[in-house]
């Protein structure tokens, strides 16, 4: 006959590590940077479509399909439109007024966002709707097992995005040079960054130029 004060002690024990482990886990925040005005492509591409979805709705989904913690969309041009496209999905909204001095100053709002138990963040870009959860988990995997400054995926000796940049930098982060952007920031710690292989070239491809959506339309 089971001994069932001995099976609640288990239970409980179980219940306690599992709070502890979490308790002790980092928090990782995803920020997405959908603030531009799309110069270059001559439409707003945060709203263009790919697989019967706009680029904001495939890369938000995508980033609440991993095992990031939480998800902050970073706005600024056309921030109601945003809004209205992401709809009910689980995120919160960062709205980036100064959107027009470049990714760095969404970069420095996203992080201002960020709760400060987040440990790190992985910074992911709008214009690459061809990212899966697959990839950003394996960015996740490499961080937390390595615990660097900053985990880079690679495919075949080119690096990408999203990247991971653990928030020990956050300072440094909120003060830098906005021309120089993540760089200075990634260069200032050579010896803390991980560049970890991905199998996929989705890291490495965005949509900034009208031609480069026609090649992606005519793929899919």
């Amino acid at each position: 006959m089971r001994n069932s004060n001995l099976d609640w002690q288990f239970a409980n024990r179980a219940i306690s590590q599992f709070a502890f482990r979490i308790s002790h886990f980092p928090m990782i925040s995803a920020i997405l940077l959908a603030a531009g005005e799309s110069r270059r492509m001559g439409e707003f591409k945060q709203l263009l479509t790919f697989a019967g979805k706009t680029f904001v709705e495939c890369c938000v989904d995508s980033l609440l399909a991993s095992r990031v913690d939480e998800v902050v969309v970073v706005t600024g041009f056309r921030h109601r439109d945003i809004r209205n496209a992401i709809g009910s999905r689980p995120v919160r909204v960062a709205h980036n007024p100064d959107y027009e001095f470049g990714m760095s100053s969404s970069v420095k709002r996203g992080v201002e966002a960020l709760p400060l138990d987040t440990q790190a963040c992985l910074i992911a870009l709008v214009d690459q709707p061809q990212i899966k959860p697959e990839i950003i988990n394996r960015v996740i995997d490499a961080y937390l097992e390595h615990l660097p400054l900053v985990v880079i995926p690679n495919y075949n000796g080119r690096n990408g995005h999203p990247i991971i940049v653990d928030l020990s930098l956050r300072k440094e982060i909120l003060s830098m040079d906005t021309t120089q952007g993540l760089r200075q920031v990634v260069h200032a710690h050579p010896d803390r960054l991980l560049l970890v292989n991905v199998d996929s070239d989705t890291v490495l491809i965005d949509f900034d130029l009208p031609e480069d959506y026609r090649r992606l339309s005519e793929e899919v």
